[in-house]
């Protein structure tokens, strides 16, 4: 899954250090996180789809400006990140190189993935599969953007729309990243979706995505922002569904404001949390007058499927 791509590195004056590092699945979003706070942009998750436990991280780094020194920090700092989770990275590689087109060479480690009884997230370069021609087809570019449909918490969201496909419903999209979920929600019946995220690159990416599948903008409407977007450009009827896919702080920061945007019966899905975070949750929009439906897990990570119990 390629998170950034928008960096050069053709340039025949730099030299670059390429850093591997496997690592869990459960840690692409704490090292994502980390990544983007250190300023650094050039790096990329890669997965194969027969291998639903580990990826590889690949980091760029410019030779010149990376001593040994500085090298040691972010691999303790990678380290650091994982002990929460009870895991140990086992050694990464470093290596030199002179120049490489990034933005390309991931390609070749991207294979048509087949989520739930009846998605196929394809790679936008790719033929359909003979063996999976029956399948509803979303057609992704990778590389626009984290949300790819490989990470756990977004493979419970994609396999729980897939088993209450949201025919005919209106569907907000919170913290909507490549705007996969957006995508399978309209391919599996739904009348429009209003899609947010606060990272203007999702916002491209979904935009993106969007035309691969050729979606008009009236079924996939995008802006940046949060719930205070989806508040201001809410359709007359309020949604019948709100997907929410981030991390489980943000989850609690937004929890009084579910209410204000969803229909009546209308259902609210939460991912992105730890399988130790669902008490807390659990506990916190119960005190806000919601139900919990269904709770689902996968590894470490959890969903929760909440409507507002009301009487």
């Amino acid at each position: 899954m390629l998170v950034e791509k928008n960096i050069d590195l053709h340039n025949s004056h730099v030299s670059w250090l390429r850093l591997e590092q496997e690592i869990a699945v459960e840690l692409e979003d704490s090292f994502y996180w980390l990544l983007k706070k250190l300023d650094i942009h050039r790096f990329s998750f890669e997965h194969d789809p027969d291998n639903n436990s580990t990826k590889t991280l690949f980091v760029w780094l410019p030779l010149n400006e990376w001593l040994v020194r500085d090298q040691d920090i972010l691999v303790k700092s990678l380290i650091s990140l994982a002990k929460p989770f009870d895991l140990t990275l086992p050694a990464c590689k470093w290596i030199e190189i002179k120049n490489e087109d990034w933005s390309l060479s991931w390609k070749k480690n991207w294979k048509p993935d087949p989520v739930g009884k009846s998605i196929l997230i394809l790679p936008a370069w790719l033929g359909v599969p003979e063996e999976f021609l029956e399948r509803k087809i979303i057609n992704l570019d990778p590389g626009s953007a984290f949300g790819t449909g490989s990470h756990p918490t977004t493979r419970l969201c994609i396999e729980a729309l897939d088993k209450n496909p949201p025919l005919g419903q209106t569907i907000a999209d919170l913290g909507c990243g490549s705007g996969i979920l957006s995508l399978v929600a309209l391919k599996l019946g739904a009348q429009s979706t209003f899609s947010v995220d606060t990272d203007s690159l999702a916002i491209s990416a979904t935009k993106i995505n969007s035309d691969l599948n050729n979606f008009p903008q009236n079924l996939l409407n995008v802006s940046l922002g949060s719930i205070e977007e989806l508040e201001m450009n809410m359709p007359k009827k309020k949604f019948d569904l709100i997907l929410c896919n981030i991390l489980a702080p943000v989850i609690k920061s937004l929890g009084p404001s579910f209410e204000k945007i969803i229909g009546h019966k209308g259902k609210l899905i939460l991912s992105g949390l730890l399988v130790e975070q669902i008490k807390e949750l659990q506990e916190l929009f119960s005190s806000l007058g919601w139900k919990a439906l269904e709770i689902k897990t996968k590894d470490q990570w959890a969903l929760i499927v909440l409507t507002l119990d009301l009487p």
